[in-house]
């Protein structure tokens, strides 16, 4: 009786563990919610196009929703409900949805994950000096793709809150201006609105 208990209790440890564990492989971001503020600034030859966009998440990243707005108005909305991917037309109320999205909605930044094995041994993807981000010190990260586009990236809990992407005719620059951490992030921000139809 005694074995079959401890058994018992073997068994009920690893199915823990396992839970555990498929949590963490699930986990996108090192925080479980947050509000990032970013500006996002492109530059095509002497044209400038500026706007910014907010990106609410939780439950690791899995939740996630970026607001975009233009002219200090709402403009767009995509977000993910941990499963499903949304598009939201604000001036329309019409929402579509955009298939399956078991990642939120932004890029997850991390070294290991940056192109391939190759790419990080040749120096096409390597680590530079880490920046200072909305008052967050990060890690950054620049990726060659050898036809003249060279992009950097810089992450904080591997959020990414900086990228820099400069061609031989446009530079876009993405900042995060302002971090909120584990912060209560409202359910209704991965919920289609009451009133919306959806497509």
């Amino acid at each position: 009786m005694k074995k079959a208990s401890g058994l018992f209790m073997v068994l009920a440890m690893m199915v823990a563990m396992q839970g555990v564990a498929a949590q963490a492989a699930m986990q996108k971001y090192d925080i479980k919610s947050g509000i990032v503020t970013m500006e996002s600034v492109m530059n095509v030859g002497t044209m400038e196009m500026k706007f910014q966009y907010v990106v609410y998440f939780d439950e690791y990243g899995m939740k996630e929703c970026k607001e975009t707005y233009k002219d200090g108005k709402l403009a767009d909305v995509v977000f993910s409900d941990g499963k499903t991917l949304y598009a939201l037309k604000p001036g329309k109320q019409t929402a579509f949805k955009r298939g399956d999205a078991s990642r939120g909605t932004e890029l997850r930044v991390e070294f290991s994950e940056m192109g391939s094995q190759k790419d990080r041994d040749s120096g096409k993807v390597k680590k530079i000096a880490p920046m200072l981000v909305a008052g967050k010190l990060c890690e950054a990260i620049e990726t060659n793709d050898g036809s003249g586009t060279v992009t950097q990236y810089a992450d904080w809990k591997k959020i990414m809150v900086y990228m820099k992407s400069s061609s031989a005719s446009v530079t876009t620059t993405i900042r995060a201006i302002k971090i909120e951490e584990n912060v209560a992030v409202p359910a209704a921000k991965f919920q289609v609105p009451d009133g919306y139809v959806l497509k």
